[in-house]
C-alpha cells in the first residue's frame, strides 16, 4: 500500500491500534474511568487525524474502501457522537463498585464498524464492518442484565438483526452472481453494459434484498417493528448510539451504493425506495402521537425522519446528485445534533441501576420552571426535529425540500410536508408538558460537563439554523469531493 492509501484509513487504524491497547490496559490494571478516558481520547485522536485524511479524498486504499468527501463527513458525525456517548456513560453506569471497562471496549468497536461501513466500496467491507457493528451492538443493548427489559431487546435486536443481515448476504450473493465482482463501481458498469432480461432481473432482485437489508438497520418501513422495544429497552447511552452512530453509518452505505451503481435508474427500484419513504414518514409520525415514552417517541419519531431522508434518493441525472449529496450529510448533522442532546439529558438524569430511565416525559412536567436552561436546550432540539425555522433542523428540511423540487418528486414533497406537520404536533405536546405547572418543584441534578454538552448542542442547534453559511461551505465541499 502507498503512503496515500494508508492515510485514506488513518482514522480506521488508530481505531484499531485503540481497541488492542484498550484489552491490554484492561490485562494490567481494571478501572472503570481510566478506560473511559482512555477510549474517549481515542476516538478524538481519531477524529484529530482528518488533516491527513483530506489529501487522500477519492482515493481508493485496496479494493474494500473507497474514501470520497462524504465518507469523511459522515465520519466525523459518528466520531463526535460516540465521544458524547462515552463521556456522559461514566455517570450513568456509576451504580456499584462493578467496573465496565468492557462496555467501553464494546463501544470503541461500535465505532470501529461504523467508520469502516462509512468508506466500504465493496461487498465484502461492507458486510464486514457491518457485523462489527451489530455485533458489538448486540451486547451493548443487553449490557444492563439485571434489567428485564434491556435482556429483551438485547435478544430481539440479536434475532432480527442476525435475519437481516442474511438477506443482505443473499442480496450480495445475487448481484455478485450478476456482475462477478462485488465493488460498487462495476456492479454499476455491468449494469449499464448488454445484457439479457434475466440477468437484469438477478440484479433488480439482490438490489431488492439488499435495500430491505439496510432499511431493517435504518428503521424503515416495514422493517421498523424492533425499533421502539430496543430504544425503549437498552440503556439510555446505547439507545443514543443506535439513533445516532448505527443510522447515520448504514445511511453512508445506502447512498453510496444507490449511486455509484446508479440505482436511481431503475424505476422499479425507484418505485420501492418511494413507497419505503412514503410509508416511512406517515407511519412512523402517526404511531409516534400514541407515545408517552419519550425513548419510544424518538424510536418511531427516527423511522419517519430515515423516510425524509430518502428523498435524497430520487434524482433525474446525475447532474443531480451533488444536491442529494449535500442534503444527506447536511439533514444526518441536524438530526445527530437533537438526538444527542435530547438523549444527553435522559442519560444524565436516569441511572443504570433503576428499573427503568427518565424516558416517560410526563416526569418533565414543569421542567422549564425548575430548570430553564435544560427545559430551553430541550425545546430547541424539539423543535430542530420539527424542522420549526431558526432552528438547524429547519435548514435540513429546506435542504430536502429542494432536493424533491429539483428532482420533481412531488409525491414525496407532500408527504414530507405531512409528516412533518404531524410531527410539529407531538413535539409541541412535549414542550407544553414543560410548561405546565409541576407537582413537585425540585431541580434535576446535571453534572457541569452534561450541562456544558447540553448547552454547547443547543447553540450549535441555534446557530446552523440562524447562520447555515458557517456549516454549510464545508457540508458543500465534502459532498463536491464525491466524484472526482
Amino acid at each position: 500500500m502507498s503512503s496515500l492509501e494508508l492515510f485514506a484509513i488513518a482514522p480506521q487504524l488508530i481505531l484499531s491500534l485503540a481497541i488492542v491497547l484498550q484489552l491490554l490496559l484492561i490485562a494490567v490494571k481494571r478501572s472503570t474511568a481510566l478506560i473511559q478516558y482512555f477510549t474517549a481520547i481515542s476516538i478524538v485522536i481519531a477524529a484529530g487525524a482528518t488533516p491527513l485524511v483530506l489529501p487522500a479524498v477519492n482515493t481508493q486504499s485496496t479494493i474494500l474502501f473507497y474514501l470520497d468527501g462524504f465518507s469523511i463527513g459522515v465520519n466525523l458525525l459518528i466520531f463526535l457522537s460516540a465521544v458524547i456517548v462515552c463521556l456522559i456513560s461514566g455517570r450513568y453506569l456509576a451504580i456499584s463498585q462493578e467496573v465496565h471497562d468492557e462496555y467501553y471496549v464494546l463501544l470503541l468497536l461500535v465505532v470501529l464498524g461504523a467508520s469502516l461501513v462509512s468508506i466500504a466500496n465493496h461487498f465484502a467491507s461492507v458486510f464486514l464492518g457491518l457485523e462489527l457493528l451489530s455485533i458489538a451492538l448486540i451486547g451493548m443493548v443487553g449490557y444492563l442484565r439485571s434489567r428485564t427489559q434491556s435482556l429483551e431487546a438485547g435478544f430481539k435486536y440479536l434475532i432480527l438483526s442476525a435475519t437481516a443481515s442474511s438477506v443482505l448476504l443473499f442480496g450480495m450473493a445475487m448481484i455478485y452472481g450478476f456482475s462477478g465482482d462485488m465493488h460498487f463501481n462495476y456492479v454499476s458498469l455491468s449494469y449499464t453494459g448488454a445484457v439479457n432480461e434475466q440477468m437484469r432481473l438477478l440484479f433488480s432482485a439482490g438490489s431488492v434484498l439488499l435495500i430491505a437489508g439496510i432499511a431493517f438497520k435504518l428503521s424503515l418501513v416495514p422493517f421498523h417493528f424492533w425499533t421502539p422495544d430496543v430504544y425503549q429497552g437498552a440503556p439510555a447511552p446505547v439507545s443514543m448510539l443506535l439513533a445516532t452512530v448505527s443510522k447515520t453509518a448504514m445511511f453512508a452505505v445506502l447512498v453510496k451504493f444507490w449511486f455509484f451503481a446508479q440505482l436511481y435508474a431503475n424505476e422499479q427500484l425507484m418505485l420501492i425506495i418511494t413507497v419505503i419513504a412514503f410509508a416511512s414518514m406517515l407511519v412512523g409520525n402517526l404511531l409516534a402521537l400514541q407515545q408517552t415514552n419519550i425513548k419510544r417517541l424518538l424510536a418511531y419519531s427516527s423511522i419517519a425522519h430515515m423516510g425524509y431522508l430518502l428523498v435524497t434518493l430520487k434524482v433525474l441525472a446525475a447532474s443531480s446528485t451533488q444536491l442529494a449529496w449535500e442534503s444527506a450529510l447536511f439533514y444526518l448533522l441536524t438530526y445527530c445534533l437533537a438526538n444527542l442532546l435530547i438523549f444527553t439529558f435522559i442519560c444524565q438524569t436516569s441511572k443504570a441501576n433503576a428499573g427503568v430511565d427518565n424516558d416517560d416525559w410526563q416526569h418533565w412536567r414543569g421542567l422549564f420552571w425548575q430548570s430553564p436552561v435544560q427545559a430551553s436546550a430541550l425545546i430547541f432540539a424539539l423543535l430542530s426535529l420539527a424542522g420549526i425555522p431558526l432552528t438547524a433542523g429547519f435548514i435540513g428540511k429546506f435542504y430536502l425540500l429542494t432536493t424533491a423540487v429539483d428532482n420533481g418528486s412531488w409525491r414525496l414533497l407532500a408527504s414530507l410536508v405531512a409528516g412533518s406537520g404531524i410531527g410539529l404536533y407531538y413535539y409541541l405536546r412535549i414542550i407544553f408538558v414543560m410548561f405546565a405547572n409541576a407537582n413537585v418543584q425540585q431541580a434535576l441534578p446535571l453534572t457541569r460537563l452534561s450541562q456544558a454538552l447540553i448547552v454547547s448542542l443547543s447553540l450549535l442547534i441555534l446557530v446552523f439554523g440562524i447562520l447555515p453559511d458557517i456549516i454549510s461551505a464545508e457540508v458543500r465541499l465534502f459532498a463536491l469531493s464525491n466524484f472526482g
